[in-house]
């Protein structure tokens, strides 16, 4: 560890030099103080990651092995949530100012913030990461996210610090908004104008060039082996005796191919912290006091576990198996596989005990918006049966399913490979289909094949994968709507395929444009209780946020919500 942080330091200092060779003259004049625990600097953190990054390019991201590293950390936004009161508090806007007809937001910036190459941060970066969000020909979701009313903001720039954005109509869920993130006008904005930003900042860039304005920057990447992040020399957060943040020097993050080597990593000391799954819990908790590090139960996550049915029409696999379209769009059929979770099993097995059943599309620790009243497919293969007869399904005497034409219902299900939660899930859910007769093929693969699967090649028959939610229902604005580029099972459609998908895009517009809580409560109600109707995706479990972390990773707070790394410009190693 004396070696790393010897190392650490020299590097740092390097680049720091280099940095400095480029930095303009600019007073931070409005930073941010911690009121934590005074620490010191120095030291090399060390956790782990499952699987490589896709991307460094955050406007673009879809996937967490790439967001996992950037957002946050490198990049940040105008607002952002407290990782333990979940409350919108101030980023790189130091405050801001709502009109009184709730249409027009000024947001006032930090003077003196600087990008990690030490160029300034100002109301230009703002506006030029709007115009890349609003061009279409760039793919990010977070433009579905944005619009309101069907219109993306009318944004100007009022002066170097002040930023106005309106909006047509009074829209709850636009702070949250603000919490998208800010990328460099000097660094992307020739390659946009060029249309080369969606090649930019890809896996194969010299870190140097990627800059942002978070606590870390991009020191190094190994593929399949580690990402390495340094401390951003120029970053806008103060101690409270008025010293710079972050306290960490080096972040070095392993790329494991599985759970269990991160697992096996944290045991042997090698890492700081480690998300445990409920399987091995008791096993890390027994050893907690001779390992030197504290367990940590943070109740439900905000994460989810669902299979979700291949329902697009443009599956280019579809012009040699056109059944299984009719198989997957079978409300029926749906229902059935619903009906086929042994969801106590998952808990029992794949959670060890910690965790919990899912039925909404909302997160389970999100109370303001879960509706507790949605239908549930409690596990039951006698109704599975009715609703398979019901769909026109039959048996042989090999007691095979089979479709209206006399064909076998056989299909792929697939999962990340690496994550044993999903894999176990997988196997559950596999053997109880296998039980209705239907021939499953089950394979995990690598994370951002089936991302590729899922996002743009369209190919695949059903998939088990999960989101993270948050507070904001509207968050999901990319995703459930019928226009989203993540609404899985059919995205991006030009109408509506189902009424059932018109309403919900109704009830989007409406829970966002509703001014009062109880009046949002009821329209995301309604969309909660549709998707459990029509069960497009199938909800299974939600683990526990379960935690080792080292008791010398000082000033950690670890919630379901912000998860160790919210605050992580705070904490610091001691000796």
């Amino acid at each position: 560890m004396k070696r790393l942080t010897v190392f650490s330091l020299v590097l740092v200092f390097l680049l720091t030099f280099s940095a400095g060779l480029f930095a303009q003259d600019v007073e931070l004049l409005d930073p941010w103080v911690s009121e934590k625990e005074q620490g010191q600097h120095g030291g090399t953190l060390i956790t782990t990651l499952l699987g490589d990054p896709k991307t460094f390019n955050t406007i673009i991201a879809q996937e967490t092995s790439s967001t996992d590293i950037t957002d946050g950390f490198i990049f940040e936004g105008l607002v952002t949530r407290h990782g333990v009161t979940t409350e919108f508090i101030p980023e790189l806007a130091k405050d801001w100012e709502i009109s009184e007809d709730g249409t027009v937001y000024t947001f006032h910036l930090r003077r003196g913030v600087q990008w990690s190459d030490g160029v300034e941060f100002t109301a230009d970066d703002v506006i030029f990461t709007f115009d890349v969000i609003k061009d279409e020909d760039v793919p990010t979701s977070t433009r579905d996210v944005m619009m309101v009313d069907g219109q993306f903001p009318e944004y100007r720039k009022v002066d170097k610090y002040t930023v106005e954005i309106e909006i047509p109509k009074p829209f709850a869920p636009f702070l949250n908004n603000m919490t998208t993130y800010i990328v460099p006008k000097h660094k992307l904005y020739d390659a946009w104008k060029a249309g080369d930003f969606n090649d930019m900042w890809g896996i194969d860039t010299e870190p140097s060039e990627i800059v942002g304005t978070g606590p870390f920057t991009l020191g190094d990447y190994k593929p399949g082996e580690r990402v390495v992040m340094t401390r951003n020399a120029y970053h806008w957060r103060r101690d409270p005796q008025g010293k710079p943040l972050p306290y960490i020097i080096r972040w070095v993050r392993v790329i494991s191919e599985s759970q269990e080597t991160q697992a096996l990593l944290f045991e042997k000391g090698e890492t700081h912290f480690h998300a445990v799954r409920g399987i091995d819990f008791k096993r890390f908790a027994e050893d907690a006091e001779s390992g030197n590090y504290t367990m940590v139960d943070a109740g439900p996550t905000f994460s989810t576990n669902f299979l979700v049915f291949n329902m697009n029409p443009r599956n280019p696999k579809l012009e040699d198996q056109p059944w299984k379209y009719e198989w997957f769009t079978n409300i029926h059929f749906r229902k059935a596989v619903a009906y086929s979770m042994d969801k106590d099993t998952m808990i029992d097995q794949a959670l060890a005990g910690f965790g919990s059943k899912q039925w909404s599309p909302v997160s389970a620790p999100n109370k303001v918006f879960l509706n507790e009243d949605v239908t549930k497919y409690h596990y039951n293969l006698d109704k599975a049966k009715e609703e398979l007869e019901k769909g026109g399904f039959t048996w042989n005497n090999e007691d095979e399913l089979l479709d209206k034409d006399g064909r076998r219902v056989e299909f792929n299900m697939v999962t990340n490979a690496g994550n044993t939660v999903r894999e176990q899930i997988l196997n559950i859910i596999a053997t109880e289909l296998r039980t209705l007769g239907m021939k499953i093929n089950s394979t995990p693969i690598e994370f951002n094949k089936l991302v590729s699967q899922l996002t743009s090649e369209f190919d695949f028959d059903t998939i088990i994968i999960g989101l993270t939610g948050g507070v904001e229902p509207h968050s999901g604005s990319n995703v459930w709507p019928s226009h989203g580029h993540l609404h899985m099972w059919n995205p991006v459609q030009e109408e509506p395929a189902t009424e059932w998908e018109a309403r919900i895009d109704e009830l989007f517009e409406l829970g966002a444009s509703a001014v009062k809580t109880e009046e949002r409560v009821k329209y995301y109600n309604e969309f909660q209780e549709i998707i459990a109707d029509r069960v497009p995706v199938i909800y299974t479990v939600t683990p526990n946020s379960l935690y080792a972390i080292r008791n010398n990773l000082k000033n950690t707070e670890a919630t379901a919500y912000g998860g160790v790394t919210w605050n992580i410009h705070e904490q610091y190693l001691a000796d």
